[in-house]
């Protein structure tokens, strides 16, 4: 049963100005297993950052969906927390996935999180890139 969807989507060109101002300060929602994915030729690849920052948006507006219909919503979590306990991989074939810190989660909640299903789908064209994301169970 579908519990979630969330979807998001940016300008790449955004993340341009992330390398120039304050670095360090955007930088850090991305693990370094995350960003050494997004590099090709010893060059940032920044279709491949934004991708990662729309999946992790789509997870967050998923996760919160779900937790809402499963009545597990009493603590609160935000943007930040999230990104910094999820990391978008790749899997066999390059495929995207995500590796949830699902004990980090609980803990922020005060609740056991029943076991959760969590598709995502990440594409990028020129400009924009999107993600989407289902939590079902």
């Amino acid at each position: 049963m579908i519990l979630g969807i969330g979807t998001d989507i940016v300008k790449v060109d955004r993340f341009n100005s992330w390398l120039t101002l304050g670095k360090d300060k955007f930088l850090r929602i991305f693990s370094q297993k995350e960003l050494d994915l997004c590099y090709k030729n010893d060059k940032l690849d920044i279709q491949s950052l934004a991708a990662r920052f729309a999946a992790k948006e789509a997870f967050y507006k998923a996760l919160s969906s779900a937790l809402i219909k499963l009545n597990l919503n009493k603590n609160e979590f935000f943007f930040l927390f999230s990104c910094k306990n999820i990391e978008v991989l790749k899997s066999e074939w390059g495929v995207p996935i995500f590796k949830i810190n699902w004990p980090a989660f609980e803990k922020k909640l005060g609740t056991k999180i029943p076991q959760l299903n969590v598709d995502l789908a990440i594409s990028h064209e020129k400009d924009l890139a999107i993600a989407f994301v289902v939590v079902s169970s």
